[in-house]
């Protein structure tokens, strides 16, 4: 069966992306036939209060009431493998083959609850041979599983600009509390505050030079370009909103307080015209003003 997993894994990614904005669990699937797509669906076991809502199940009842119920020359592509009801689901429906992105012993490794059986266990123990094909996309489909991008998707979903101040008082209370308690063990420059500025949001971040590159420095500024994974980026693409209004209200001050801490003349700040999604990278700057 010659079909392009990468083209329909993105529709599914699509799916689980609007699952979580209405607030359920991150779940997509798509139902091909002859590269023809014959249903697609996401979970809906919040909003619809169904524990049986899976995406796998909800795409599998579409496509039956559109080509019948045997659903044999289909093929499905899910952002996750299959738990075992909808692999029993799977095989009663006589699907030929799946594929799936992110896996259930990645989410066991996670600490996330998952039923222990692998969908090829089921499959191997059924009357029939369904073809698996695993990690399709799976980099984008763990996005969409990732503990610290669900945290910020369950605050920015629907965050009034006085929830957004709050969150940002929050942080701030943490990365301060976060200097504090790791002050003496913080190996930081002492004759040059800005480079100290820049070395302290790596640390606690926890991010490294290359993902950071400094482009520009002189006596007054330090420029630098920042392209590591962040959770707020990510659940601002899913929820989509714009990041050049959220991170100005939801933590540019918490990042300034802590700066700060190093010196009370620097300052940070970013530039809100070359800011991700809309750049390849977030320009931030931290300057000295005295």
């Amino acid at each position: 069966m010659n079909i392009d997993l990468e083209k329909y894994m993105k529709i599914a990614i699509r799916e689980a992306e609007t699952s979580l904005r209405e607030g359920n669990h991150g779940f997509g699937a798509v139902i091909v036939k002859n590269n023809e797509t014959i249903s697609l669906a996401h979970d809906l076991d919040e909003t619809g209060s169904d524990p049986t809502a899976h995406a796998e199940l909800l795409a599998i009842r579409k496509a039956s009431l559109r080509i019948g119920k045997d659903l044999s020359g289909c093929f499905l592509i899910s952002t996750h493998e299959p738990c075992p009801m909808c692999a029993g689901a799977i095989i009663w429906s006589r699907i030929e083959g799946i594929a799936y992105g992110f896996g259930i012993s990645d989410a066991m490794a996670q600490g996330r609850d998952r039923i222990d059986v692998a969908c090829e266990e089921i499959f191997g123990r059924s009357m029939v041979n369904i073809k698996i094909q695993k990690g399709i996309l799976k980099e984008a489909c763990s996005v969409l599983y990732n503990k610290r991008v669900r945290e910020e998707i369950s605050k920015l979903r629907n965050a009034s600009e006085p929830a957004l101040g709050k969150y940002n008082e929050e942080s701030t209370s943490r990365r301060l509390a976060w200097y504090k308690n790791n002050r003496p063990h913080l190996s930081l420059p002492v004759d040059d505050k800005l480079e100290g500025g820049y070395r302290l949001l790596l640390m606690k971040l926890n991010i490294r030079e290359t993902d950071a590159p400094v482009i520009k420095k002189d006596r007054k500024h330090i420029v630098f370009h920042s392209r590591n994974f962040c959770p707020t980026l990510e659940a601002c693409k899913i929820l989509r909103l714009d990041t050049r209004k959220i991170c100005k209200i939801y933590n540019e001050g918490s990042t300034n307080e802590l700066v700060r801490q190093i010196d009370s003349n620097l300052y940070f700040t970013r530039n809100y015209e070359k800011l991700r999604p809309y750049t390849e990278y977030c320009e931030e700057i931290i300057e000295c003003r005295h």
